[in-house]
């Protein structure tokens, strides 16, 4: 997905948000802002949004001297992820379908995301008809593909997010699968890392990787001409692959592969390329 002009609000927007969590010195915060205009003015709209967006984030993380200016969110996510995690697990061991319905929790964990406009509320979602915000397009292919596969290359995106993730890895281990859990190298918005994945015991049920690893600075999704030499021999070799969140979408609906995408979607831009409504919990897939 290329870079729209109704991107740049976003990128402005996330630029002074990110500044003003590390400091309150405007002086600073009007020293990012002109510093990410400057870099829009050579933007190449062709580069998909991640791309760009890892691009502000260095320059964020330069001028307020943070290495990670969302670390407390990130910690007040997962902690709040942590909460719901037992309950949203029973009602997945009570549903009809329990890999189903651990696959629209996997989705819901989405609406847990600081690098975009919406801000979602998981209880109210939980609490109103989950099934009408469900856009299931790919549940019957990816059954099929399930039963004969044997590895899963899973593509983590937020923090928070990866306790309903590890509900879905679950009921995968279930049915005797080798999970890779990819995650970043490096501190980009609220997308988690290693030490997130091992604080959600992650760990103990896949493998944990860097899919970006040997990047100096990552992007909120990945990129794949920057993973990893590993990262792309089992995203090539793996029977299946499942990316989460609207960034790794942004970055690889265009790759050659098939991929299960799991997003919320947050962005009219999103929704009208993929003909989706703003909102809706999406099950898609690319052949």
């Amino acid at each position: 997905m290329k870079i729209h002009l109704e991107c740049i609000p976003c990128f402005i927007k996330q630029s002074l948000e990110a500044s003003r969590m590390v400091t309150n010195d405007k002086n600073i915060h009007e020293k990012v802002i002109k510093e990410v205009l400057k870099h829009l003015q050579s933007a190449n709209f062709n580069d998909s949004p991640p791309e760009l967006s890892k691009d502000v984030h260095e320059i964020i993380r330069n001028i307020t001297q943070s290495d990670d200016p969302y670390k407390k969110i990130k910690r007040q996510s997962n902690e709040k992820g942590r909460e719901f995690y037992q309950n949203l697990k029973k009602l997945v061991e009570k549903a009809d379908d329990p890999l189903l319905k651990s696959i629209q929790f996997a989705i819901l964990g989405n609406v847990i995301d600081f690098g975009t406009f919406k801000r979602f509320d998981i209880n109210e979602i939980i609490n109103n008809d989950i099934n009408k915000k469900f856009v299931n397009q790919a549940y019957p292919r990816f059954k099929e593909v399930l039963e004969k596969s044997k590895t899963i290359l899973y593509l983590a995106d937020n923090t928070g997010e990866i306790f309903f993730d590890k509900i879905f890895l679950e009921e995968l281990l279930k049915r005797d699968k080798k999970i890779i859990y990819a995650v970043k190298a490096n501190p980009i918005i609220n997308d988690a890392l290693v030490e997130d994945a091992e604080f959600a015991e992650i760990d103990k049920i896949a493998k944990v990787i860097k899919g970006d690893l040997g990047q100096n600075s990552s992007a909120p999704g990945l990129i794949l001409k920057n993973t990893s030499k590993e990262f792309q021999q089992i995203f090539n070799s793996a029977d299946i692959v499942i990316s989460k969140g609207q960034g790794n979408y942004e970055s690889l609906n265009n790759s050659s592969r098939e991929i299960f995408f799991l997003l919320m979607i947050k962005c009219h831009l999103v929704a009208d390329e993929i003909s989706i409504p703003e909102g809706s919990l999406v099950f898609k897939v690319k052949k």
